[in-house]
């Protein structure tokens, strides 16, 4: 089943300067936060560039109802979130996920979403995150351990260094950190685990829609080589950006990544 009840949804936005391209841009988050990452950068940027912009934040995140149920909702339940914004907000619309929230785009195109393409910014892979996931533990075994329990134990519970250097380049300001984590909230169990893999959740390519696929050279948690198969999934080509680390939107180096992204939509 790929779709639940709906819910009431926090959607904010930003209304296109000037002359609207006739295409809408929504952008979904990743694990354990809302549509406020959007805010402070990607949102003005692509209005200020002639798109109605919107953010969506996925149930029981940020001003979304169903907190009570935040630990067992699942992937399902987030894809149809996706869709009831899309409906809200109206086509056509090229729809950007980011990390989890790429995840969740690329399920709401397998059960039918209607896009005019789909943008996926430091994604889950197609097959989930179980190989990038052992890696971690082989490699950065500390890293592991505190996402991990970050997930199982809940956000206050990790170490807020450790998940700097996983989520950030080295140049984000203390401000910015200590601003970003005091929003920050805990995650669903469940889609937690069906991210690992055990849930099919990609299209097959040839059902996809035009896709964008991008990721940080100093991304920690998706690296880059999986960057490259999920784009060669889809038959396209990446674009990875230096200096970037997984938080694409609030990185310091986020305007490379708007940048590019733009580039792409814009040859649609």
């Amino acid at each position: 089943m790929c779709y639940s009840q709906e819910m009431k949804l926090e959607i904010i936005s930003q209304r296109a300067r000037g002359k609207a391209h006739p295409t809408k841009l929504l952008f979904v988050h990743g694990i354990c936060v809302g549509a406020w990452v959007w805010a402070a950068h990607f949102l003005p940027y692509f209005a200020n560039a002639g798109f109605d912009s919107y953010a969506l934040s996925l149930r029981g995140h940020a001003g979304s109802e169903g907190h009570g149920g935040l630990l067992t909702w699942t992937l399902g339940d987030y894809t149809a979130d996706v869709d009831e914004a899309v409906r809200t907000i109206g086509g056509p619309v090229i729809v950007i996920g980011h990390s989890l929230g790429g995840a969740v785009v690329q399920n709401w195109l397998r059960c039918g979403g209607d896009a005019k393409g789909a943008g996926l910014l430091a994604s889950v892979p197609p097959w989930g995150l179980g190989p990038s996931a052992w890696r971690m533990g082989m490699t950065a075994p500390r890293l592991f351990h505190e996402f991990s329990k970050m997930i199982t134990a809940g956000v206050d519970s990790a170490d807020p260094a450790v998940m700097r250097a996983a989520l950030f380049s080295a140049d984000l300001p203390d401000e910015a950190y200590a601003t970003f984590m005091r929003r920050v909230q805990d995650e669903s169990r469940i889609v937690s685990l069906e991210l690992q893999g055990f849930t099919t959740f990609a299209p097959m390519p040839w059902f996809a829609p035009p896709m964008f696929v991008l990721g940080g050279k100093d991304d920690q948690l998706i690296p880059s080589d999986e960057v490259w198969k999920t784009a060669m999934y889809y038959g396209v080509k990446p674009t990875l950006i230096d200096g970037l680390a997984h938080s694409t939107m609030l990185d310091p180096h986020w305007k490379k990544a708007a940048e590019a992204l733009r580039g792409w939509i814009n040859t649609l």
